[in-house]
């Protein structure tokens, strides 16, 4: 029967005559939207005015092309069988950069293909929001897009990649590369009643390098935040990889409760996944590898009613916040944004191999005295043959109930009870355990590889004379080096700024170091960093006198006033003389600046009237800190009116592991000897070690080392000498490791400069000063 037939048969029934005309109803309004539903391509600059009049099922095809300056305010509703879907036309080549943003509302949007590119949204603004004007969408979804390098002039303007707002949207398949400002790439926010009990999903995503931040403030995901955390969220994070994602001790905070956080892969990640507050979160089938890099982790745990379970940790370098696993340590009747009790978990199934930390009652203090009460830990797995001990208890554990868990230790060592010998454990078989890989993640289209060449290193020479480097450093291109072949005087009347990876040395066979010096009409620096510089020095000597008339430097090498990529720093062989005024420091890191690493070894400081290195430009004692590590080795300060190093840390902030601090074997000879002065100023360093180390006339009118350490921090100071000295300042009396000396100090020539002990004293016999 034909369907012309089977409408006259219906219709010749009575009795089927609504059903007929509800059936042609149907068959006609779906026909009318097949009929309008339509795809249409146009630039990016008319997507605001023609998506008003988008209908369910259209297809709006962007255009090819790099759109700059675009705030993109959109609004339209679709539905769930026909979404409208904004495309670009070729996937990764619709390119947003300048300042540019995305604000939508409405219903079943998709965005796919969209190329966020060394850009920054507006003042106030991330860079994607799922709200436009108060008003949030539901049902949305972003993929295939990527967002890159879309940072602030400054690291400390803050603002997110992506806030999710709403119920039920999808961020799915998309690539979230090179953040390095203050604040949380994406966010989960539950601001209002309409944006709990979300269900959204985040899945398939890839998160890149994210450099250490040296501050709270720089987590990969967070969902919620401490005033909303007894709500629920019910927001999924599933099979996203995270590479390298090191802002700061949380990569995902959760801060709300019915989560579930599933077969997401870390690799090389200097962080934790932090069930940091609410409750009834589930984290399972989790991958952490953490290569054996520093401050790498795997799960923290705060508040009640988790479930932990199924997660494989692997080659895990972190403790305490950063351990393999952390339960936490509660603040009795804790006020919800400091530590809750962590009470009634379940930690199962799990796998720990070659886990250098598995820690309970971590952040045991005079205020977190609650140990954790009905944890279950059952099932779990523990290879690593180089440790003693299953686990590190900072608390009492009374409140665990051990049970069915293996482990595989060194030899001898005593088990607890609720554990086992693991035997014939395969554990080439356990390494090929299922997880998420990077090929499962991020966007389908290809980045475009970058346009810079492959080169052979160049070497210029340099002769003295005026600005010879400057316009020198105009011809170097990234991994040059700037030889200066002749002793004698380099003036310049300008910063020479090093904003790429060069290399300022002098040549070898020398009798004496070229002289760098400043003699600009205008102050600047000698050598300022610019962002992401890589810069080595190496055999250069630094006058910080200026001629007359002309102006004194403000500084020896400094970093610029701000900054948003971090730099590095290596200093070699060189010497820093005659900064006669008390603001003219020879080495510095000024605030809103941080580098990953810096290392001055084999160096001179002599004459200076300020500080001779100054890591200390943050003085907000808000965590934030100038350099992740700083390794001063074999250095020699003569007549400092300053302090000799200066690095600060303030706060009690514990979302970093920085900065780690090593000084040895240095002589400081006459060093800030004025009232309440100190020739080492050391506050916050996470990590310090000072060791093999000479103090000689120095901090008579205060200390030799001022520390202000907590208990949990690593400080150690060793083998050192305090000859007419001051005395170390501590507030735990725990730092000292071993005999110091008080030996009168016999130098080579300390009129030439030359600190190094004779032949046969005791300095030398003992390893303590320059060598």
């Amino acid at each position: 029967m034909s369907m012309v037939e089977f409408w006259l048969t219906l219709a010749n029934n009575h009795k089927n005559m609504k059903r007929l005309i509800i059936l042609i109803s149907f068959l006609m309004c779906s026909l009318t939207t097949h009929v309008y539903s339509e795809t249409q391509k146009l630039s990016l600059l008319k997507l605001a005015e023609q998506i008003t009049s988008a209908k369910p099922g259209d297809t709006l095809l962007i255009l090819s092309g790099q759109y700059s300056d675009i705030n993109l305010e959109l609004k339209a509703t679709g539905t769930k069988e026909m979404p409208i879907v904004i495309k670009a036309a070729v996937p990764g080549e619709v390119i947003i950069t300048g300042k540019s943003s995305l604000k939508f509302a409405g219903e079943w949007l998709e965005f796919n293909g969209f190329y966020f590119k060394e850009g920054s949204p507006p003042a106030g603004n991330s860079v994607i929001e799922f709200r436009l004007n108060g008003e949030a969408a539901n049902n949305c979804r972003i993929t295939n897009t990527v967002v890159d390098s879309f940072n602030p002039s400054t690291r400390d303007i803050s603002y997110s990649y992506l806030l999710l707002y709403g119920r039920h949207n999808r961020v799915d398949h998309n690539s979230f590369l090179n953040k390095l400002n203050i604040g949380v790439t994406l966010i989960v926010m539950l601001d209002q009643e309409r944006d709990q009990q979300n269900f959204h999903k985040i899945d398939h995503n890839y998160f890149g390098h994210k450099p250490v931040f040296g501050s709270n403030g720089a987590e990969t995901i967070r969902v919620g935040t401490a005033t909303q955390s007894l709500k629920s969220s019910n927001t999924i994070i599933e099979k996203n990889y995270f590479e390298r994602c090191n802002g700061e001790v949380e990569i995902i905070s959760i801060k709300s409760s019915d989560n579930i956080i599933r077969e997401n892969t870390f690799f090389e990640s200097q962080g934790v996944l932090a069930l940091r507050h609410g409750d009834r979160n589930i984290a399972e089938f989790n991958y952490f590898d953490g290569n054996n890099v520093r401050n790498t982790g795997g799960i923290r745990i705060v508040n009640a009613d988790h479930i932990v379970r199924n997660n494989f940790f692997y080659r895990l370098k972190g403790e305490r916040f950063f351990s393999s696993l952390a339960v936490m340590n509660a603040v009795p009747n804790s006020l919800p944004n400091r530590y809750c009790h962590v009470v009634n978990v379940d930690i199962t199934g799990n796998a720990f191999i070659d886990c250098d930390h598995i820690q309970f009652g971590v952040g045991n203090d005079q205020e977190r005295t609650l140990a954790p009460s009905d944890i279950r830990f059952s099932h779990n797995l523990i290879i690593n043959r180089s440790l003693s001990y299953a686990f590190e208890a900072k608390a009492p554990t009374d409140g665990f109930q051990f049970s069915e868990n293996r482990v595989g230790l060194a030899p001898g060592a005593k088990l607890p009870k609720g554990f086992r010998e693991a035997k014939d454990v395969n554990l080439q078989n356990l390494l090929k355990v299922e997880h998420t890989k990077r090929e499962d993640c991020g966007q389908s289209w290809n980045l475009p590889l970058s346009a810079q060449k492959v080169k052979l290193q160049d070497i210029i020479l340099v002769k003295p004379g005026q600005d010879n480097i400057l316009v020198a450093l105009v011809k170097a291109n990234p991994g040059d080096i700037i030889e200066l072949s002749d002793e004698g005087d380099y003036p310049i009347s300008a910063d020479i700024l090093i904003d790429k990876q060069i290399t300022i040395r002098s040549k070898e066979g020398l009798s004496s170091k070229p002289v760098v010096r400043y003699n600009g009409t205008k102050k600047g620096n000698i050598v300022t960093i610019g962002n992401g510089a890589e810069l080595v020095i190496k055999g250069i000597a630094f006058s910080g006198m200026g001629e007359p008339g002309k102006s004194n430097p403000a500084s020896g090498i400094s970093t610029m006033a701000g900054m948003i990529k971090p730099y590095l720093l290596e200093v070699d062989n060189c010497e820093f003389f005659d900064f006669p005024e008390g603001s003219t420091i020879p080495i510095r890191g000024m605030k809103n600046t941080f580098s990953q690493k810096v290392v001055i070894k084999n160096s001179l400081f002599r004459a200076v009237s300020a500080d001779a290195i100054n890591f200390a430009g943050e003085r907000d004692d808000a965590g934030l800190y100038n350099v992740e590590e700083l390794i001063i080795d074999n250095c020699s300060f003569n007549r400092i009116l300053g302090i000799g190093i200066n690095v600060y840390r303030g706060g009690s902030d514990e979302s970093t592991a920085g900065p780690k601090v090593d000084i040895t074997n240095c002589t400081f000879e006459d060093v800030c000897n004025k009232e309440r002065g100190s020739v080492l100023r050391l506050i916050g360093a996470q990590v310090l070690n000072v060791a093999n180390s000479n103090f000689s006339n120095s901090g008579r009118g205060g200390v030799s080392i001022r520390l202000d350490e907590t208990t949990f921090e690593k400080v150690t100071v060793s083998n050192c000498n305090f000859w007419n000295s001051g005395r170390i300042l501590t507030m735990t009396n725990k730092v000292v490791q071993g005999k110091m000396f008080n030996i009168k100090p016999q130098y080579i020539n300390a009129d030439k400069f030359d600190y190094r002990s004779v032949s046969g004293s005791q300095l030398k016999l003992k390893n303590i000063g320059v060598r």
